[in-house]
């Protein structure tokens, strides 16, 4: 071994005379704190502090997480339903307008009123949109210009239709091919937009209880375990502070994990449920009235319409699919719906009959009648109107009404739960603090 030199011992030398720095005297301070028993008895209790502190933030950030993204969920579902409005009487409209023109001539008052309700209740519903979500705000604006010239289109058909001129079907049609190929896709696309929105914020709602199990595993193992040393090193059977914070913690945790538990469970009915029988009720609703139009437009396109009838009978097979589901989801209301288009598709039926045998003008006549008169496309397809918005709108009230109620109770829980998770940290300090009183 070689022996220091003078420049070794010369160093040595002056590092005892320095004066030692705030790196050393803390590292100092911090050993004299937590050396020996009581110094093990101030490092559980800092832990036990932290670890109810981590607990009640935990809980509350779980309980609001949750509560937050089910209250996005029912945002993004109003949401849904205004699209979804928005595109049904925009389809709404045009089964009118169409059904119209099979007059000829001046159109009927009924049908006319409708066509300009649906454009009305649209543009109205498209502005409550915009405001409602500024995120949707610009795809909505581009619908509008459709609906504007759209309606352009239209009064020029209405214009030469009145004057009996060809010419008016095909405005018609141009008017017809611009919003089903331009407004309807947006809305469309915006529609599964929103349903993916509602799906992200169940999926957050779902994982909000991971925050709260892992403070409260984290919370229950410091906590126990500085009862179980401290009990041992001080021959105390119990310390109260330290018992009274695990079993706040125990009690609070358990109460909110069965509280978000229920929450769930009950949004996931609504979602199952209410949800699901809304979007199918105005689902169906947009097909039937698109079937309801196509209806029409096989008859305008006098001896060339088949494509229009394949189309009717698809939306009409696919509109009594989605009725059925919803009726099996449901109940009275969505029954009287289903029947009423079932009515409907029968009298279809007879003004198929009509013009496939050549009694053209017989088929327009049951088609066009006002509603009033019994067994006539309009009047049974305005009781299908009728009770399917009815239902729908029953629906989506609940549905809103079930999210709301899944949502309240956690807010209020989250701050309980946080000002006693904080209460238990006071107990906790104090019951370690009443141990080191003995080592003075």
């Amino acid at each position: 071994m070689t022996a220091p030199t003078l420049t070794d011992q010369h160093e040595q030398a002056l590092a005892a005379r320095r004066p030692p720095t705030t790196s050393d005297a803390l590292t100092r301070l911090l050993g004299r704190a937590f050396e020996g028993t009581p110094g093990r008895l101030r490092l559980l209790g800092i832990l036990s502090v932290l670890a109810c502190g981590l607990f009640s933030v935990f809980a509350f950030a779980g309980a609001t997480t949750r509560s937050g993204a089910l209250a996005n969920a029912r945002a993004d579902a109003n949401q849904l339903v205004r699209i979804q409005t928005i595109h049904t009487n925009l389809v709404a409209a045009d089964a009118s307008l169409t059904n119209a023109f099979l007059v000829g001539g001046l159109e009927p008052a009924g049908e006319r009123n409708a066509y300009q309700q649906g454009i009305a209740t649209a543009s109205k519903t498209l502005s409550e949109a915009s405001g409602a979500d500024a995120s949707d705000a610009a795809v909505l604006a581009d619908v509008n210009d459709v609906i504007t010239s759209y309606s352009g289109l239209v009064e020029s058909a209405r214009s030469y239709n009145r004057q009996g001129l060809p010419v008016g079907a095909a405005y018609l049609r141009q008017a017809i091919t611009l919003l089903h190929d331009k407004a309807l896709p947006l809305l469309q696309s915006l529609g599964v937009s929103e349903q993916n929105r509602v799906d992200h914020a169940y999926a957050a709602s779902a994982h909000a209880v991971y925050w709260p199990l892992a403070g409260l595993v984290t919370a229950l193992a410091v906590l126990l375990y500085s009862l179980i040393w401290v009990a041992r090193r001080t021959n105390r059977v119990i310390n109260v502070g330290l018992a009274g914070a695990a079993v706040t913690v125990l009690v609070v945790g358990a109460l909110l994990t069965g509280l978000m538990a229920w929450s769930q469970s009950k949004a996931s009915r609504t979602r199952d449920g209410s949800y699901f029988a809304t979007l199918e009720l105005a689902s169906a609703r947009i097909v039937a009235f698109d079937a309801k139009s196509a209806e029409s437009l096989t008859l305008i396109n006098r001896g060339s319409g088949q494509s229009d009838e394949a189309d009717f009978a698809t939306l009409a097979a696919n509109a009594t699919l989605v009725l059925q589901d919803a009726t099996d989801r449901g109940g009275a209301a969505e029954a009287a719906a289903s029947h009423a288009f079932t009515a409907y598709t029968s009298v279809h039926k007879r003004i198929r009959a009509f013009d496939d045998g050549g009694k053209w003008d017989q088929a327009v006549a049951l088609a066009t009648a006002p509603i009033g008169n019994l067994d006539t496309a309009n009047s049974t397809f305005a009781a299908f109107d009728r009770t399917s918005a009815e239902a729908l709108n029953a629906r989506a009230a609940r549905a809103n009404s079930e999210f709301s109620a899944a949502r309240s109770p956690l807010t209020w829980f989250g701050w309980i739960a946080l000002l006693l998770g904080l209460a238990a940290a006071v107990a906790a300090w104090r019951g370690i603090a009443d141990r080191l009183r003995e080592y003075r």
